[in-house]
């Protein structure tokens, strides 16, 4: 963990496992104890360790965490509509999108949407749970 003194804010490094070189970081922000809420903000820095289940495991690991540890009841995020890649993996992570602010950025010449999404504590536990299930089907078959 970076930064273990803010109450609001705990950010975290992405390395490799073996080297432990750097990859990225991703943070819970925004952390509303009295609403059970915060906000989720990630970075893979390098586009070669981009595509390759680093954000998605780093993601999953900080559910894990905001769930089961901190007890909070929801997870949010902003992605701009144009970052394809992202909105994949936060799909495949369990969120759900819930809004956007249509044209709210100008980049290259154009108008983008940031669309908001989050994730709820029994979306969650139902992921984990399907997740579960698939894994010991799949032993089953073995």
């Amino acid at each position: 963990m970076m930064d273990g003194k803010s109450d609001t804010h705990k950010g975290f490094v992405i390395a490799h496992q073996d080297t432990l070189e750097y990859i990225g970081q991703i943070d819970v922000l925004n952390i509303s104890w009295k609403n059970r809420t915060a906000s989720l903000a990630i970075v893979i820095g390098s586009k070669k360790d981009q595509g390759r289940g680093f954000g998605s495991e780093a993601i999953r690991l900080l559910q894990n965490l905001v769930f089961n540890e901190m007890n909070l009841n929801r997870l949010e995020l902003q992605v701009y509509d144009f970052n394809h890649a992202a909105i994949r993996c936060y799909k495949k992570c369990g969120f759900v999108e819930e809004g956007r602010a249509r044209q709210k950025i100008y980049r290259n010449g154009k108008y983008n949407d940031i669309i908001h999404m989050s994730i709820l504590k029994s979306e969650y536990d139902t992921l984990v749970q399907r997740t579960k299930l698939t894994a010991y089907a799949r032993d089953l078959e073995g």
